[in-house]
């Protein structure tokens, strides 16, 4: 019989030792086979195990243990070239290997398709426990229990498990066998099948739902902390309800808020839910060159941007603190700034149990929560700021003209700010009296072709000394700064070769800061004076009810300053929405509002 191209070579070899002989029919024994081979008796029996199972040969058992193998007579050999080539395409298509072992024997036999999942070459000849001993060591016990039991008691079995190939690469594999008697022999014969990409593509889908189930949890969360924060009247209070709502939640553990100390750089807890003493075992600071600074908070107060770490274990920044991470359970975590208007308020640290949390839409939820906190410290700081009549009044000169304030160039006199409005995007309408200017200067001004920062100068009426201002000014650097602080600017007073600014603080407020910040606005600036005083009573000043709103005070200090309320009126309610940027009707809604509020407050 000729050479079949379709059997390996060492196949081939063994099968040309009853295709040359003279007696190609002729039963043989297995050491018959073998010293014709070379080749060692157990080796050879597997190469003839597999020409039977491939249709080449025949063989039965004799006596007691032993076995003779023939070639079938030509009549008698079905098309088994065929179905074995069918059989090798269809284990390359599909992924898929199949395997037998002979109870009795304690062979074990691979096919093509079994070796190539394996990644081993076609020569390799598996043992029972070198083959278990290819599965991944947590999935060991599974298989063998599996196998031993189809062995005892005939159960067949299918498993999903991970497999480790000869070159070291992890697939997942379906396993599957049972227990089958064929000529006499008793056998597990079954399969196994790649199912890595499988596995892939649902961990995929697995992880989507899981990120859709965090981002409809979050979403709801920063409902409820919108919420929350808008119903809080002090920082603590909003800063407590930030990290219960957030430590609340299914997808984290803990949260914490810190601010940080100007002088030592550490970080200083001033809210934690759900991790009580956390902050001092963690030792922050946002010192770069100290082995603590480094990391995602140290990183979050220098940058005032979003950082994190999606597996603590695996990133080296992290390091002084996995001692921690075991015993608060967390796995990732994020640090938030909370930041208004340039302002940093703080930082927030999220920490959840989950490996590679934080993806992409919940980062940008996060960062949402950031801006909703900061804005809501910054409208309680400044709310403080008006109310609050015990106050700490800052002095400060810097060189040169107003125009660094805001305030006109060209203009020697002192201005005193009777109210000053946020429009929003940088913008300001700021009312004030100005002594010493009259309306003569501010015309001449208003038709020069630009004033740095200010955008609007408009004559409201003349004093007895100067005149009534409107000033709609456009990013004023220290207007802005103050604003965003919480504070609020009391007095402008510009000579010739210098300007002085007051402003006042909120007494319990960061007030040292709040020095740092402003006296870094230019490189000039400088404190004059600071002192402890109550607030000046001034036209509606710490009159306000606290339930009126940022947009409802804007509408009544517009229209009192604008002389709306006068008779006959000054200004008209289209001309007072124009200035404030809303449509009329938007305009009469909050000063209604307001007015019953303020009402309310009088007649209580």
């Amino acid at each position: 019989m000729e050479y079949r191209p379709a059997l390996d070579d060492i196949y081939a070899k063994t099968l040309r030792v009853f295709t040359d002989s003279d007696e190609p029919t002729a039963p043989r024994t297995t050491p018959e086979v073998a010293a014709e081979l070379d080749c060692g008796r157990r080796a050879t029996h597997k190469r003839l195990r597999q020409l039977v199972d491939a249709g080449e040969l025949r063989t039965k058992k004799v006596g007691a243990g032993a076995r003779v193998w023939w070639l079938p007579a030509a009549g008698d050999l079905p098309d088994q070239r065929r179905l074995r080539e069918l059989l090798t395409d269809a284990e390359r298509l599909g992924d898929v290997g199949a395997w037998e072992y002979d109870i009795d024997d304690g062979e074990l036999f691979w096919t093509d398709g079994a070796r190539r999942i394996h990644g081993v070459d076609s020569g390799y000849e598996p043992e029972l426990e070198s083959a278990l001993d290819f599965f991944h060591p947590e999935d060991r016990p599974t298989i063998r229990k599996q196998f031993e039991t189809c062995v005892e008691t005939g159960a067949p079995y299918s498993v999903e498990l991970r497999l480790q190939t000869a070159a070291g690469e992890t697939r997942w594999v379906q396993v599957s066998g049972e227990a089958i008697s064929q000529g006499g022999r008793a056998l597990v014969r079954g399969y196994l099948q790649d199912i890595t990409a499988r596995k892939h593509r649902e961990r995929l889908l697995e992880s989507q739902r899981d990120n859709m189930d965090v981002l409809n949890t979050l979403n709801a969360v920063v409902r409820q902390l919108t919420d929350a924060v808008i119903d809080q009247s002090t920082r603590p209070e909003i800063e407590a309800t930030t990290c219960e709502q957030l430590s609340a939640s299914d997808s984290y553990r803990f949260a914490w808020i810190a601010t940080t100390d100007p002088c030592t750089l550490d970080l200083v807890p001033r809210a934690e839910h759900g991790c009580d003493g956390y902050l001092v075992d963690a030792d922050l600071t946002s010192n770069p060159g100290e082995p603590n600074g480094r990391g995602p908070a140290g990183r979050a107060v220098r940058t005032q941007a979003m950082q994190l770490s999606r597996d603590v274990y695996a990133d080296p920044d992290f390091e002084p603190w996995l001692d921690l991470a075991d015993d608060y359970g967390y796995r990732s975590m994020a640090v938030i700034p909370i930041v208004f208007e340039s302002t940093l308020y703080g930082v927030l640290g999220i920490y959840s149990e989950r490996v590679g949390a934080f993806g992409a839409a919940e980062r940008e939820v996060l960062a949402g929560i950031g801006e909703i906190v900061g804005h809501a410290i910054a409208a309680v700081e400044r709310k403080q700021a008006l109310l609050s009549d015990e106050v700490v009044e800052l002095s400060f000169r810097l060189d040169g003209t107003g125009s660094r304030t805001g305030m006109p160039a060209a203009v020697s006199g002192s201005f005193e700010f009777d109210s000053t409005l946020s429009l929003g995007d940088g913008e300001f309408l700021v009312y004030c009296t100005a002594t010493d200017v009259g309306p003569e200067a501010i015309e001449t001004l208003t038709e020069t072709a630009s004033l740095r920062c200010v955008d609007d100068i408009t004559v409201l009426r003349e004093t007895s000394d100067g005149c009534e201002l409107e000033l709609k000014l456009v990013d004023p650097p220290v207007l802005s700064t103050v604003a965003s602080l919480g504070g609020s600017v009391s007095n402008v007073t510009i000579t010739g070769d210098s300007t002085t600014v007051t402003v006042y603080f909120p007494a319990e407020g960061d007030v040292s800061g709040a020095v740092d910040r402003i006296t870094s606005i230019e490189p000039d600036m400088e404190m004059l004076r600071r002192r402890q005083t109550t607030r000046p009573t001034r036209s509606l000043d710490s009159r306000f009810p606290d339930s009126l709103t940022d947009r409802q005070r804007a509408a009544l200090d517009a229209a009192y300053f604008m002389g709306y309320f006068s008779w006959p009126r000054e200004s008209s309610g289209p001309a007072v929405a124009d200035r404030l940027g809303v449509s009329s009707s938007t305009f009469h809604q909050h000063l209604r509002a307001a007015e019953a509020k303020l009402l309310d407050a009088v007649f209580e």
